[in-house]
């Protein structure tokens, strides 16, 4: 190769790489991530201070744009994520549903600033006395069901609302109805087989919520598996385990007859 065809080779990988550069989009100001401002500091309350878990949020124009949870009593800090259109507009702050008599104005790309909050309300959440399901065990025909039963207090503002999620079963939040003395109850059927667990929330006026999802466990159960749960080593019923079966406050009313029918298929010379 002579010197003149190295240069020439040269100045065509130069063009080419030129022409590959000019055909790369730039970044458009709206393709490039707001960097939102940071606020932080001290929650102020009448009483104690704001427990863990107590959701803070910030608003522009009634538009949610930031959403946090408190991971330290009396403290936050939040990221409100605006765009350079929110510059100069009002920053509204909530602690679960109060709205803080302070707010801010957004500027976009500012420096993160300490801002204390006060809040006038009840920041403590309810309190989930009990709650169980019973019974536990049912048919998954649809028709079975159990009952979930739990006991919620909340003293200072009152309870707003009881939900339990039915989601593992396939179906929704669904809100309980309210008994007395603070009683909630919800009947659950499933078809579905299997065991599930469910989450039972509760929430007062002011928006503060607790959550159980330990405590409620369903077990729906095909009526050809009866056997196979109930029964013993030989894939039987003996009379003693039946008489189990029947005083055991756990097992609904329809698996019971449906385990009896099981027991007596051979005739009832088995009583």
């Amino acid at each position: 190769m002579t010197i003149k065809d190295k240069h020439l080779r040269t100045l065509v990988c130069l063009v080419i790489l030129v022409l590959g550069i000019s055909l790369i989009p730039a970044a458009s100001a709206s393709d490039i991530p707001s960097i939102p401002n940071v606020f932080q500091g001290k929650l102020i309350t009448e009483g104690a201070d704001v427990p863990e878990g107590t959701i803070i949020s910030a608003y522009i124009d009634s538009k949610l744009v930031g959403l946090k949870t408190i991971e330290t009593e009396g403290e936050y800090q939040l990221d409100v994520s605006g765009t350079e259109e929110d510059n100069g507009k009002k920053i509204v702050f909530k602690l679960g549903l109060v709205e803080s008599p302070v707010s801010a104005t957004y500027q976009h790309g500012a420096s993160p600033v300490t801002l204390d909050l006060p809040f006038k309300g009840d920041f403590v959440p309810p309190v989930i006395e009990s709650c169980y399901a019973s019974p536990v065990y049912i048919l998954n025909d649809g028709k079975d069901y159990s009952t979930v039963n739990a006991k919620v207090s909340d003293e200072l503002s009152g309870v707003m609302s009881v939900t339990l999620d039915l989601t593992p079963i396939g179906g929704g939040v669904v809100s309980m109805t309210p008994e007395k003395g603070g009683i909630y109850t919800c009947n659950v059927d499933s078809t579905q087989a299997g065991e599930f667990k469910f989450t039972l929330t509760a929430t007062d006026y002011f928006g503060n919520k607790i959550t159980d999802s330990n405590s409620i466990s369903i077990t729906a159960v095909k009526e050809n598996e009866l056997i196979a749960k109930f029964g013993g080593a030989d894939s039987s019923f003996s009379a003693e385990e039946i008489k189990n079966i029947v005083s055991d406050g756990k097992i609904s009313s329809a698996v019971k007859y449906a385990i009896l029918n099981i027991y007596y298929a051979d005739g009832w010379d088995r009583i």
